[in-house]
């Protein structure tokens, strides 16, 4: 765990720059839970492992396998 699981600050710094609309969920937003099936997660260029996501005005990046967040982008 920890360091590990952090994704690279290119990826950070990727997801910190895109626009995208926010999606509004009930469930709660935190890391080592999956995002719900109903969000779109967008892929990361040349970071084949990772997506992201805006869910509730928060952005967040996602292990694509699982869809499991790994980090909350503040």
């Amino acid at each position: 765990m920890g360091a590990a699981a952090e994704p690279p600050r290119e990826v950070v710094t990727y997801v910190e720059r895109e626009r995208i609309p926010s999606v509004q969920v009930e469930e709660l937003v935190v890391v080592g839970e999956p995002l719900p099936t109903t969000v779109e997660v967008r892929p990361v260029p040349q970071h084949v492992q990772y997506s992201y996501a805006v869910v509730n005005d928060q952005r967040v990046i996602v292990d694509r396998q699982t869809r499991k967040i790994v980090k909350i982008v503040d």
